[in-house]
């Protein structure tokens, strides 16, 4: 459905919601009686942070209708000890399933199939781009199979890709590369049936604003853009396009994770995949600047978010792609809510949250928005946004949180 349908005393209790409320099981009942996000259109950029409970995944609908997906992550099989979500809205499906679903019931206004034009992946690791486990499908007429993002692209056109290290994955090594994922060789079986079919596919170029761009009406929107800010331990200086390599020697993929911020008129949001080492995520925030939208480093856990990160970044509002009980960890979300470090109010959401985490995070863990698909609408121009939090649990998307429309930094 789509359109905003206002039903006055429902919107009453959605403005002072803190708790996500469980929507009636009853299938008949008359869901016009929600509010529901309104269409996208020319002038809007949408950031879709969605939550599948399996894997970090962020699509965006840029000012003028170019697509770009961030990650599409599947875990695969159960493997942890502590609680895990339950897959979003079901496991009836896969999350790459669910993913194109909800791409193509927001792109009806693009009228393009939930055609993608980016695809960019941080880092090779399973909740990022596809475990490639037992639960993967096989296709007999291809040499990969089919989990995460390698899924998606059968269900969605896919025109250009953006990873860290093609075409020859050698950074910091081959063996490094492919140690940091089991099923890394299926995704690199992945890139050569793209190659040979003639499709895009490019290695991230920290530093640059011209590997992503507005591909239909630019010159309409000349206070967009999207600077390659960090990737595989280089970062951008701030001058141009140059870069400087941070010195740390590590085989570890999550360091070797690359990093964007987008900047429309005075909004910027930031999103780096897994960097956590404390000294290169203080590079990267000077680089970046004050933000108004975070995407936690690493999932807001005990080794990332740091204090300098946090001070220079000044977000308005975090966002953390988390769905087990690691994610977020106490201290990283104590420093993210900390008025010592920088004034101002700020919000945290969460793409999932399980309860036993909640629980343990104690008050803090209270202050955490209600959990689902996040959504941030910035309007026209750049100097205006707002949050919606929108129901996961379901394939109606209705909304169960939203923020007061709020000013740029």
């Amino acid at each position: 459905m789509y359109g905003f349908i206002v039903l006055l005393t429902a919107l009453g209790a959605l403005q002072g919601c803190q708790k996500k409320e469980a929507f009636p099981e009853d299938a008949g009942i008359d869901k016009s009686k929600y509010e529901y996000v309104s269409d996208w259109q020319e002038g809007y950029l949408d950031i879709h942070q969605i939550s599948t409970g399996r894997g970090n995944v962020a699509w965006l609908v840029l000012p003028d209708g170019t697509t770009m997906l961030v990650d599409m992550g599947d875990l695969g099989a159960d493997i942890y000890s502590q609680e895990i979500m339950k897959p979003k809205p079901s496991s009836t499906k896969s999350p790459a399933e669910w993913v194109a679903q909800y791409i193509r019931h927001f792109s009806a206004p693009l009228d393009n199939d939930g055609k993608l034009d980016y695809v960019f992946l941080t880092h090779f690791h399973g909740d990022h781009i596809g475990a490639f486990d037992r639960l993967a499908v096989t296709d007999p007429d291809k040499n990969y199979k089919l989990q995460g993002i390698t899924h998606l692209a059968e269900l969605l056109e896919i025109d250009k890709l953006v990873d860290r290290a093609y075409p020859n994955y050698d950074i910091p090594s081959a063996s490094a590369v492919s140690a940091s994922n089991s099923g890394f060789s299926n995704y690199r079986e992945f890139v050569r049936a793209r190659e040979a079919a003639g499709k895009s596919n490019e290695m991230f170029s920290v530093g640059s604003n011209s590997q992503f761009v507005l591909l239909h009406k630019a010159n309409s929107y000349p206070n967009f853009s999207i600077r390659n800010l960090a990737g595989n331990l280089n970062v951008w200086t701030g001058s141009g396009t140059s870069v400087s390599q941070y010195p740390m020697s590590t085989t570890d993929e999550n360091e070797y994770s690359c990093a964007i911020r987008l900047s429309y008129g005075k909004f910027d949001w930031y999103t780096g995949g897994d960097v956590k080492n404390e000294g290169l995520e203080a590079k990267i925030a000077e680089a970046a600047g004050a933000t108004d939208v975070v995407v936690c480093n690493h999932h807001a856990y005990s080794d990332a978010m740091h204090t300098l990160f946090i001070q220079k970044m000044a977000a308005t509002a975090y966002v953390i792609p988390v769905w087990d009980y690691y994610h977020p960890q106490p201290d990283p979300l104590t420093r993210m809510l900390s008025t010592n470090l920088y004034a101002g109010d700020r919000m945290v959401f969460a793409a999932g949250l399980v309860e036993s985490n909640r629980i343990r995070l104690g008050d803090n863990g209270a202050k955490i928005k209600p959990d689902g698909h996040i959504m941030i609408r910035v309007y026209p121009g750049g100097d205006t946004w707002q949050v919606f939090v929108l129901n996961d649990s379901d394939e109606d998307y209705e909304i169960i949180y939203k923020t007061d429309i709020l000013n740029s930094k």
